[in-house]
Formats: structure tokens, sequence, C-alpha cells
């Protein structure tokens, strides 16, 4: 192989043009000098790795270099080393590391969205100043206030408000003097509501005695922590328990908590003006609706507490009482989730909807209906129909027809939403429509308003969606699942009284209801289970809604069931089972298949089914909801369903007492409806829960019963037991409640189990973790 002979000279003249080149490139354009890149590790090795793998020849380093830095470039290493960690692994180069980051634009650094901003920024709530003349605490927990005209007040926690003298507004309500006092529940979670002096007042605050039970309720849910006031770290024992705190400024709150103030725009305020002071005749009925998160809710309940205690240019009050009609099954205001109701208000409603989560049948509820979702999208021809029929309620009742009605509907506004909200427009009637948003769509717009028939004189407005931040601490589920617990540990006697009290009681340990469910129907507890919208197999009818939330129906006409079961003129009842006998006085319902309906057929355990292949429901016209039941268990070998519900003994004894005898027993029936309820997964987590937070008392409960808390209780006849009614009860299986078989008897497996790491778990379903070194060799 012959090479080709080049001397030195030649290739140092080569070098030499080559170094020249690169110099004027560089040096030709004067530009400032580049920021530091900031880049992540990952990026940075992979520029060491190339840059240690290309060659470097000593002669092009002065070229790279300016003339200052030729001094300091011969003690240096010809190209960049990278910094070695403790362990041995590579890190970035050390001009990268030790480079400042740039530091933060005016725009983010002031962005309101950062918690950093927030905790900057101190933000004046109330303009009240105490001093020893105006403000003044009492042994007992009371706070006297001397406010003057102007001044505003922002309250946080649970407290009563008594005027003693002058007038103040709250929530939309006006507040006078009277030996009323008005009791406020006010987390952070939602808008604290403010107190406006519109002359100078007088007042007494007043510890909320309900407040204990309510907050107790965080031992069992994490949802219910980190709501209040925070103990004050005084001496003072008045001090450390009182139930609420006066907010001055956003440092007084609760560490980490985004305060958020009542605001009501100005267009609502002229809106409100508005439908209080035009007495029309008859009572007017505003529909409110509009997007999720408008502010539906929040204009209703001003609206409603306006109406309640304005007096207008009289010294009585325009309307003495408001009928609410409240229709979003997922966020209503006045019942738990999958529930509609007409409700009516004499007072205002000054507290979130979980501190009302039910209220007096007697006297505030007059009619619910159970959509068993917690979205009409279930069933939107049902859905129509319980609007329909607690609408037509409302105008049968002279007395109810004399009060204004407030429709709150819910934020389904597109698709078969829209059209939901027209049908009902066309039905109902209103005299007002607000629309809670100025934005659109249009295409809502348009069909709301087209929706209003020819002749009708109905009034079309929009109003702006609701200001602030609407960041909150509470997603909707969240709320939901206050909702439905803040039911379930409701007493049910405090509905009479004028505060709400809440038993914080795990479920575990609650004495659930024995409803019977085998032999026939006036023997039996209820007539069957129908399920909505899908109906499981028979043999999986027990798995399916033990541990489920179902509605109490009860029928009040034998057409509510349409053709689901048919008649028997016998008067017997075919037993849909292996053995295909026939019962005796089996009542009015036929069991067999007919027609286009089903009938009532028995699972294995012998649970009666009303059989729903076609998905119809019952009647709303001729039925109506009692409550919600929790299935706690089902004790096959007494033929019984364990049932909780906050429902008092007298109804539950009043409805399900068989009456013997009684040949007509199906005027009397009670159905329960499954459906798409929210799974109860915070019922199964309480005790739980409790056990992590809150140790010493379930200490303190075991040694109370005797026991270890651990179970070993059975359901023997020793546990039965009776109240005052005669309505026969059972204690929680285990002392503190253990898990129920199928066979009735008591298992010592925890309701939930927490597992840690792969505990419990197959080989190899552990999360994979990405190993930060991928591109090394």
């Amino acid at each position: 192989m012959i090479t080709p002979h080049i001397s030195f000279q030649e290739i140092d003249m080569c070098h030499r043009k080559m170094a020249a080149n690169k110099r004027r490139k560089l040096e030709g354009v004067s530009s400032p000098a580049p920021a530091p890149l900031i880049m992540s590790a990952f990026a940075a090795r992979q520029k060491l790795w190339g840059m240690s793998s290309a060659p470097t020849s000593p002669e092009k380093t002065p070229a790279v270099l300016s003339e200052d830095d030729a001094g300091a470039s011969e003690a240096a290493s010809p190209r960049p080393t990278p910094t070695l960690r403790k362990g041995g692994k590579r890190g970035q180069p050390k001009a990268e590391v030790g480079s400042p980051r740039p530091p933060q634009t005016p725009v983010a650094a002031s962005s309101p969205g950062r918690p950093e901003a927030r905790e900057k920024t101190t933000l004046q709530h109330s303009t009240f100043n105490p001093t020893k003349r105006n403000y003044q605490r009492k042994s007992d927990g009371r706070v006297r206030l001397v406010a003057s005209e102007g001044e505003r007040l922002v309250i946080l926690g649970s407290y009563g408000i008594k005027i003693s003298e002058g007038e103040l507004t709250m929530a939309g309500a006006i507040l006078s003097a009277s030996d009323v006092i008005h009791w406020v529940h006010a987390p952070y979670c939602h808008a604290l509501p403010v107190l406006r002096m519109t002359c100078n007042t007088v007042m007494e605050l007043h510890p909320h005695p309900a407040a204990p039970g309510l907050r107790q309720l965080a031992k069992l849910n994490p949802a219910f922590g980190k709501l209040w006031n925070e103990p004050e770290t005084t001496s003072d024992k008045a001090n450390r328990a009182a139930t609420f705190q006066i907010i001055y400024t956003s440092d007084d709150g609760p560490k980490r908590a985004l305060l958020q103030e009542l605001i009501s725009p100005p267009e609502w305020n002229k809106k409100l003006a508005g439908l209080v002071a035009s007495k029309k005749k008859p009572a007017p009925a505003i529909f409110l609706c509009g997007p999720k998160s408008s502010g539906k809710s929040t204009f209703g309940r001003l609206l409603a507490n306006r109406l309640v205690t304005d007096k207008g240019q009289t010294k009585s009050k325009s309307w003495s009482s408001v009928v609410v009609l409240d229709l979003d099954p997922g966020q209503p205001e006045f019942g738990p989730p999958g529930v509609i109701s007409l409700n009516k208000i004499s007072a205002p409603i000054l507290s979130p909807p979980f501190c009302h989560a039910a209220l007096n049948p007697t006297t505030s509820q007059l009619r619910a209906h159970a959509i068993a979702s917690v979205t009409p999208a279930l069933d939107p021809v049902h859905f129509i129909e319980c609007v329909l029929d607690l609408f037509a309620h409302y105008q049968k009742s002279d007395d109810n027809a004399k009060h204004p009605l407030i429709i709150n509907t819910p934020g389904w506004i597109q698709g078969t939403g829209l059209d939901i909200l027209a049908e009902l427009v066309r039905r109902m009637r209103p005299t007002e429509i607000v629309y809670m948003s100025q934005d659109g769509p249009e295409e809502t717009v348009d069909s709301l308003r087209a929706a209003v028939l020819p002749g009708n004189n109905t009034a079309f407005h929009t109003l702006p969606s609701q200001t602030g931040d609407k960041m909150s601490a509470r997603t909707s589920l969240h709320l939901r699942t206050m909702q439905a617990m803040s039911y379930f540990h409701l007493n049910w006697r405090s509905l009479a009284a004028p505060h709400q009290t809440w038993d914080p009681t795990p479920l575990t340990e609650v004495r659930p209801w024995r409803v019977r469910y085998t032999g026939a129907v006036r023997d039996r507890g209820f007539v069957g289970v129908l399920c909505y919208d899908h109906q499981p197999a028979p043999d999986l009818l027990t798995e399916a809604i033990n541990g489920t939330i179902l509605a109490l129906v009860k029928v009040e006409d034998k057409k509510a069931f349409r053709d689901l079961i048919g008649r028997d003129g016998s008067g017997k009842k075919k037993k849909n089972g292996p053995e295909g006998e026939e019962e005796e006085g089996g009542g009015d319902f036929d069991t067999a298949n007919n027609g286009a309906g089903g009938g009532i057929t028995q699972t294995l355990e012998g649970i009666p089914l009303i059989q729903n292949p076609q998905g119809r429901t019952l009647d709303p016209r001729y039925s109506r909801a009692l409550g919600l039941v929790l299935i706690r268990g089902v004790d096959t070998k007494r033929g019984e369903l364990q049932l909780l519900t906050p429902l008092p003994g007298d109804v539950i004894t009043s409805q399900l007492a068989a009456k013997k005898g009684n040949s007509s027993s199906g005027d009397n029936n009670l159905v329960l409806v499954a459906g798409k309820f929210d799974t109860p997964s915070w019922a199964y987590a309480e005790d739980l829960h409790r056990r992590t937070l809150d140790p010493a008392s379930v200490a303190s409960a075991a040694a109370a019963t005797g026991g270890s808390g651990k179970g070993g209780g059975g359901g023997d006849e020793n546990d039965e037991d009776e109240d005052e009614n005669g309505q026969e009860i059972v204690r929680a299986v285990g002392g503190r409640g253990g898990a129920v078989g199928g066979g009735g008897e008591q298992t010592d497996l925890p309701w939930v189990e927490m597992l840690h790491g792969s505990q419990k778990r197959s080989v190899g379903s552990r999360v994979w973790r990405v190993r930060r070194d991928l591109g090394r060799n």
C-alpha cells in the first residue's frame, strides 16, 4: 500500500487556516453571553457523554476560548469533567450545577394561583375593631358585640346569632332584633357568609351545641377534617372550646386554608330586589337553570332567605314561607344524593347542604322521590315524571300555592339535559326563568327561550355566574360523600329541634333493623327489591345489594307498579323455586310472570325480587320515597335483612310492621329500590379511620363493653332486644360490629383492611419503578 507523503509544514498550515476561520466566525458576531441553560440531569449526562466521546485536539482549544481566558485555560482541562456524587454517580458539570436559576418573572411571582402569593398577601375580612367596650366574652362562651353601621364581620365555625338591637344582613337574609337564635354552620369548604350591619347593632354569638358531634365525624372520614376554626392555644378553657372564630384578616384563618367570602354581584342584588318587591298573585315560580358551578344553588339560597325575612315597608313579612323544589340529585340542598324533594322553608338557610341533609317530614319536607342515581341520565323520562308529580303536589295544596316556588335544576344544559329543561319549562310554565350565565351556550339560551309557550307571561333573564376563586377544598364527589355520611349519622329526632345533631358512632357499631324477607307478602317487611336500569341475575342479587344503598319507597296505590306485578284472583302466589309449591295467603300480588311485566320471584336465599326485564320504574303519582337504607348484611338463617337508616323507630314500625289479619296490606307496602347510588365506601372505612385517628376512643369503647373491641360476640338469641315500640332489633355483631357472612354468622374479618407494599398481592403486582439511569452503558 502506497501512502502520499505530506510534510509537517503542510499539516501545520492546514491547522492554522482552520483555527483562523473559526476565530473569524466567533469574533464576527458581537452578541451578549447567553444565559446559563437549565436542563434535566438526564440531558446533562447525554451532553457530557457526547463531549467525552469526541476527540479533541490541543490546537483547537485556543480557537474556542477568548484571548482573556487563554491564560486560565492552560491550567484547566481541555474538556469539562463531570462531578462525581457520593456513590460514584455522574452529576452535572460544575458550571451548570453552580449557576443560579433565573429569577421569576413579575407575572409568575404575583400569580394569585400560587400558594406562596396567598401567604404573602394579607386580606382584610372584618372591619369590626374589638375593644373592651364593644367586645365582651362571657364565661359560658357567649360573645356580646356592639357593632356600628357599615361594619362587617366574617366568622368561621359553628355559632348562633341573636340580635338584641338593630339589624344586619347575612347570606341574603335580613335579621332583625328578636329572641330567636339563628344557628349557623360556616366551614371554609364553602364561602363564608358576611355579616353586614345596616345600622348600629347589638348581638350575641352563642356556641353551637351540635358542633362537637358534627366535628367528630372527622374521626370517621378525613373529608370532614380541617374545616373549622382551630382551637386557640390559651389557658382559658372557654377560648379553647370555642366553636367559632372571628376572621379579621386572612392571617387569622387556619393554615393553608382558602377562605372565600359569600359574594353577591351587583346584578344578583338588583334581581333579588326586583323579585322580592314584586308581589304577584298567584305566587311567583322562579325557574333557576344554568351550567355547573354557575351559582344556581347559591342564588336560590339567597333568594329564599330574602323572601322569608324581608319585611319591606310593612311590619309583616311579605311571605311567611317559601317552597323549594330541589331537582339536583347530584348536589341536593335538602336531602341525600339520589333523591329530589319538595320542601317548605320558613326560616333562613344559613348552613351548607351537608349540615341539613334531611328536613322534618311532617312540617318541612312535603314529598320526595328516589331517582336512584346522582344524575337524571339514568332515566330522563322517570325524572320528568317525578318532577311533574312534585309540582302537581305543590299546586294541589291551597296552602302551598300561596307561597313562592323556587325551582333549582341540575347543571346539565346540553343534549338530553337541555331537552329535560325545555320540557319542564313547557309543562310547569314558571313566571320567571333565570339563566345563571351570560356566556351561553347560545343554543341552550335559544332553546329555553323557545320553550316558553306563546301567551305565557314568562320573563327570561340572564345573570353572570358566581365570581371569586373557584378553587374549593372539596370536590363534588367529596361533598356527596359528606352529604350521605351526614344523612346516615343524623339524629332524626333532632329534626323537630331548632338545630340538627349527629351521632359520631361508626355504622359498624350501630344496631341495625332486622327486616324479614321470607313468608307471605303481609308477613314480611317489604314487597320486594326492584332494580332500576339494570337487573342482575336472581342468583347474584344478594351480592349485588349487600353493602349498598337502597331507597325505601312507600307504595300508596297498587297502580304504582304499572304492569310490574299482576293480580291473582285466587289469592295464591306461586313460588318460583325448585319445589314449585303454592303458598296460601299470598296477599294481593302475583309472583307469576304475566304480560309485558314480570312478577315476584325469589332468589336462592329467598329474597323477593320484582322482575323488571324492561327497566321500568314505579309510578311517582302513587308512590313516594321515605328515605335511604344501607344493607349492612343478609342473614340467610333467619331470612332477614339488616338495615341501617336514620329513620326513627316510629316510622319504621308504622311502615314495616306486619298487620296481622289485614288482607289489604298492599295499601301500606314498601319496596326497596336499587339503582346507581354512590358506593358507600366511606361506611366501610369508618372504623379504620377512627382506629387510626382516635385510638383512645376505641380503647375506651372496648373497656366500656368489657371486651377488646375485636369481636367475639355472635348473632345468637341473647343479642336480641326490643325498643320501647316493640320493634325487634339486634346489636351490632361482634361488639364493634364484625362482618356478617351469608349464613348470618359473625367472622373475625374486618370491614376494611389496609395493605402495605406487596402484602397479600400476587407476584409482579407491585408498581414498576422507572430507573433514572436508563441511558447508562
